[in-house]
């Protein structure tokens, strides 16, 4: 019999990291006289790994660094986030108890996430740290990152789990697309970095909006 996995995106589904990236974001801009970005604005610039938000960040504020600069503020803002993960991070309301009833169930529980592999481990054990994570996979060497679905299949394989007793769960239109790609059913959230009206917009018709709603899906889903 297949192993029930679920999946988890982590920033903005099952943490908000949004503070602390912006800040991480910030301390490097600053150094190039660059306007501080909004939390709001944050918000839409995430989910394609931190190299990616901040040289979003840099071409929406109209400002022009050398290009040979780039990689210095790159190393500058991977610095300030490594020095502070999760001064301001936290579980979503209903996030702790909605793990501690899937490991209850003895359900195989995982995280894959764009973020380098060295923080999300961090992160997890500082803000979650009594929950032990069949996986946590972050960015690395070994996988692409999503929406390819080389992680997420490989540990479908690796834990006897197929797509009728695998879902995964995001935030965004790259955790949507990294579910299709694998063929497996996704829960889409709209209470982390994406509204329903942004998400929407990118194709995405259905989402949850709280953390009992994304509860009652799970439930749902394996009891077919």
């Amino acid at each position: 019999m297949a192993e029930k996995l679920v999946v988890f995106d982590l920033d903005g589904t099952l943490l908000d990291t949004l503070e602390d990236i912006r800040s991480a974001v910030n301390y490097a801009l600053s150094a190039w006289s660059v306007p501080k970005v909004e939390k709001n604005e944050m918000r839409e610039y995430v989910g394609h790994g931190l190299r990616n938000a901040i040289f979003t960040a840099l071409n929406e504020s109209g400002c022009t660094v050398p290009q040979e600069d780039l990689p210095l503020m790159v190393e500058l803002m991977m610095s300030a986030y490594r020095n502070h993960p999760s001064d301001h991070t936290t579980p979503y309301n209903g996030v702790v108890e909605m793990l501690e009833t899937l490991f209850e169930r003895g359900y195989r529980v995982g995280v894959i996430s764009n973020k380098s592999d060295e923080l999300v481990k961090r992160i997890i054990k500082d803000v979650l740290p009594s929950f032990k994570f069949d996986f946590v996979i972050g960015q690395c060497d070994k996988y692409p990152l999503k929406p390819d679905p080389e992680s997420l299949l490989s540990m479908m394989n690796e834990f006897s789990a197929d797509k009728n007793s695998t879902l995964y769960i995001g935030d965004s239109e790259v955790d949507y697309e990294t579910a299709k790609n694998a063929e497996v059913t996704s829960v889409i959230v709209n209470y982390g970095f994406r509204t329903k009206e942004e998400l929407e917009r990118n194709g995405i018709i259905e989402s949850v909006s709280d953390v009992s709603s994304l509860m009652r899906r799970i439930d749902e889903f394996f009891s077919l």
